[in-house]
């Protein structure tokens, strides 16, 4: 293949995803050097965009959603909008609530199988690579494992863009590291809500389901 693109400042996954594919089909390294590699990936990458969108609806049907590590203010408002209405505030509320989101993500991120996440990408790279194959109806594509290395590529592409691959909803694993973090961490916070599951579960979900909403700042 002819490294890899710079990270871009405004992170749009659809057409990230789609430049990836458009990268390995023309075997572009570094677009930075590469004048034909780069005019090739921005003329071509819009006819990769079902590619894209088809590889995030499989990350989705297998429970998995693409997110900003750092969780932006849209995220921390949507995760209980009336924490930073009772003892602690709303500064009180936005600590609060990032350090127990970083502490169940870091949970899930060190310890989770990344074997269907990169199967996923490997058969969707398989695709993208062969025009019959998006043809093909059978859903048989024993060559995808030879991906195997683009799947790693694209997946750090993601994360050094800033964004995770996590679960939908949260596991009994981050719950349990949630409830741990406001146990520990004797605040007001913890006073108001008491550390229960539930509660804990529902703020990541919540902010999972904020993830791409614009911040007013």
């Amino acid at each position: 293949m002819r490294g890899r693109e710079q990270v871009s400042q405004t992170f749009d996954i659809t057409q990230h995803l789609a430049k990836e594919f458009a990268r390995y089909v023309n075997r572009v390294q570094n677009d930075q050097v590469d004048i034909l590699g780069s005019f090739l990936i921005e003329s071509e990458w819009e006819n990769y965009i079902s590619d894209s969108k088809e590889v995030l609806q499989s990350l989705e049907l297998a429970g998995f959603v693409i997110m900003p590590r750092e969780p932006s203010n849209k995220m921390i408002e949507a995760a209980d909008a009336s924490l930073g209405s009772g003892l602690m505030g709303q500064r009180g509320a936005s600590n609060y609530i990032t350090h127990v989101f970083n502490a169940m993500v870091d949970e899930y991120l060190g310890g989770y199988d990344t074997n269907l996440v990169l199967d996923i990408f490997s058969m969707a790279i398989a695709r993208a690579s062969d025009p019959k194959a998006r043809n093909d109806t059978s859903g048989e594509n024993t060559s995808y494992q030879r991906f195997r290395k683009q799947a790693q590529d694209v997946v750090a592409g993601i994360q050094k863009n800033g964004s995770i691959i996590a679960p939908d909803e949260a596991t009994p694993e981050m719950i349990a590291k949630g409830v741990s973090e406001t146990a520990e961490n004797k605040t007001s916070a913890s006073e108001q809500t008491g550390g229960n599951a539930d509660y804990i579960a529902s703020i990541y979900n919540n902010m999972v389901a904020a993830r791409n909403e614009k911040s007013s700042n």
